[in-house]
């Protein structure tokens, strides 16, 4: 369903095209991230750019490192990146949205919040009383939590999140890492795995965030963390929740390969705080377009809506977020009120 272009290919559109005739059309290079609450955000901006703003949208997939990256030099090869979690992409805020010399990506200024941490099905929870994730140090708790009679399985999330290291260090941590088999996937794999539990009341133990499908389909239950009681990490002095006795101190492998060793968290996620993030060239290079994405105000009830069509219902991105956009006229024009 996902179409995939090259950076090279995108590069040369970008370089032939680099000089416009008047009147030629905006155009925009959107980042494609590998969830489908951001791959709905995408299709949602893509549908407003060019039916509401007359633009031009192509789509580059890669790991969300490479967007950052990408995105960051501020050269058209990324554009826009959809859905980026705060405090999850701290090094990438810090790098190229912080304010200063480097600054070189702006966030939407209407930023909406999100819910992340272990789940557990509800009939796990009401028939075990599996309420904390210190439960889970108890093998007697973790052999609910077995995939076909092996070994029991935490599925931490995919491959090159931040919150999938974070999640493993949480595990070590809290001390259940060794009850468990610690596995990466992608989130298509993680919800068949979640589908397969309930169809046969057998247990499933899995790292989500909110927005999303799966909360309005299946009783997902939370499980109890100690409150998060601020970032004891020194990039964070900065911050307004920085606590050098907090619970949370956490060292990307970018930062260090001895990460795991010398993170320590023990505390639950703070609320995310997600934004959508464009290119700094955009404002003199697309300034309609670089308006919109300054405005637009992710609706996350509506967003789950998008998220369940396509992850559930198998309708196509494109179609999802076209239906989403004709229905929701008067959100969609106050997000184009400041567009001149």
């Amino acid at each position: 369903m996902k179409k995939r272009l090259s950076a090279f290919v995108v590069g040369a559109a970008l370089l032939f095209g680099a000089v416009f005739p008047a009147g030629a059309k905006e155009k925009v290079v959107i980042g494609e991230q590998n969830w489908t609450g951001a791959i709905a955000i995408q299709h949602i901006l893509a549908e407003v750019i060019r039916t509401r703003l007359d633009g031009e949208v192509t789509f580059l997939a890669a790991d969300l490192p490479v967007l950052f990256a990408s995105a960051g030099k501020n050269d058209g090869s990324v554009d826009v990146l959809t859905d980026i979690w705060l405090p999850n992409q701290l090094a990438g805020w810090t790098k190229f949205v912080e304010k200063g010399s480097a600054e070189t990506l702006i966030p939407t200024k209407n930023p909406y919040t999100g819910v992340q941490g272990f789940y557990i099905p509800g009939y796990i929870q009401d028939e075990h009383k599996v309420k904390s994730v210190h439960d889970l140090v108890k093998p007697e708790v973790a052999k609910l939590f077995s995939f076909n009679g092996g070994k029991p399985e935490l599925l931490v999330g995919p491959a090159g999140w931040a919150s999938t290291y974070i999640n493993e260090v949480k595990a070590k941590d809290y001390g259940f890492k060794d009850n468990f088999e610690i596995v990466s996937t992608e989130a298509s794999v993680t919800y068949a795995k979640i589908d397969a539990a309930f169809k046969a009341k057998t247990g499933v133990l899995f790292y989500a965030y909110t927005p999303d499908w799966i909360f309005a389909t299946y009783d997902l239950r939370l499980l109890d963390e100690p409150a998060f009681d601020g970032y004891a990490q020194d990039n964070k002095k900065d911050d307004p929740q920085y606590n050098p006795k907090g619970k949370w101190n956490f060292v990307s492998p970018s930062e260090d390969p001895d990460w795991l060793n010398k993170s320590k968290i023990t505390s639950a996620y703070p609320d995310g705080t997600i934004y959508i993030l464009h290119a700094k060239h955009l404002k003199q290079d697309a300034p309609k377009i670089a308006q919109f994405l300054t405005d637009v105000a992710i609706d996350p009830d509506g967003l789950n809506g998008v998220i369940k069509a396509i992850e559930k219902d198998k309708v196509a991105p494109e179609k999802a977020a076209k239906a989403y956009v004709d229905a929701n006229k008067p959100l969609v024009d106050k997000w184009l009120a400041n567009v001149k």
